[in-house]
C-alpha cells in the first residue's frame, strides 16, 4: 500500500512566503491584519489536510487560558501533514485584547472569538504565510524587483525553527512583564526579514540573556 509522504518544513516555507498577501490586509491600532478567510483559502488550497488543535483550560472543557486577574490567552498549534513525526507543527499564542492592543478582562466570546481567528493566522505565519508583515516589512522581496538570494534547504528550515523560539521566548517575556529595549526589538525585526539563521541566532541569545537577568 502506497504511503503518502508529508511535506517537509523547509518546503512548506517556500511555498507559503513566496504569497503575496498585501492586498488582503488591513491596519488597525497601528498593527497590520491579515484576513483569516483568506489566509484559510490558502492554506486549504496548498495543505488541505491540514489540522488545528486549540489549547486551554481541560477542567472547565474551555479552549482558552485565564489568567488570575481575568486576562485570557488564546493558543493552538496547527499541524501540516498526515500524523507522524514527520508532521509539521507550529504553536502560537495571542492575548484576547482591546482596540488598543491591550489585554482585556473578562473578555466576551466575540472577543475570544476573534482573537481566536487571529492567532491562527499568526500560526500560519510561522509556517511563511505572510510572516513578513509581522517583521515590518510592505512586500515580499521577490516582488521589489530586487534579485533575492536564495537559501539552501538547510538554512530555511533552521530559520523556521529559529524563529518559532523567538516567538515563544518574546511571548514568554510579554506575559511575564518585562521590556524589551528598541534596539533589540529593532534588531529582531531586521533579522527576521532577512531570514538568515545566523542572524536569528544572535538576536535570539541576546533575548534569552534578557530574559534570565529579569
Amino acid at each position: 500500500m502506497a504511503t503518502t509522504k508529508n511535506p517537509t518544513a523547509a518546503e512548506i516555507w517556500n511555498t507559503l512566503s513566496q504569497v503575496d498577501v498585501n492586498e488582503h490586509t488591513q491596519d488597525k491600532g497601528g498593527l497590520t491584519y491579515l484576513s483569516w478567510a483568506w489566509a484559510w483559502g490558502v492554506m486549504m488550497k496548498h495543505y488541505p489536510n491540514l489540522s488545528i488543535e486549540w489549547h486551554g483550560n481541560s477542567e472547565t472543557g474551555t479552549d482558552a487560558i485565564t489568567y488570575p486577574g481575568g486576562t485570557v490567552m488564546v493558543s493552538c498549534t496547527v499541524t501540516i501533514g498526515y500524523e507522524g513525526t514527520s508532521a509539521v507543527r507550529r504553536t502560537m499564542w495571542l492575548p484576547v485584547m482591546d482596540y488598543r492592543n491591550k489585554a482585556i478582562t473578562n473578555p466576551d466570546t466575540r472577543a475570544i472569538s476573534d482573537s481566536k481567528m487571529r492567532c491562527m493566522t499568526k500560526c500560519f505565519a510561522l509556517f511563511g504565510l505572510g510572516h513578513y508583515i509581522y517583521a515590518g516589512e510592505d512586500l515580499p522581496r521577490a516582488a521589489t524587483g530586487m534579485a533575492a538570494p536564495s537559501p539552501s534547504v538547510e538554512d530555511i528550515a533552521e530559520a523556521s525553527k529559529i524563529t518559532e523560539e523567538l516567538t515563544d521566548v518574546g511571548t514568554s517575556m510579554s506575559e511575564a512583564g518585562i521590556t524589551i529595549e528598541p534596539s533589540l526589538r529593532k534588531a529582531i525585526k531586521e533579522a527576521m526579514k532577512e531570514n538568515n539563521p545566523a542572524g536569528l541566532k544572535a538576536v535570539l541569545t541576546k533575548l534569552k540573556k534578557l530574559q534570565e537577568d529579569n
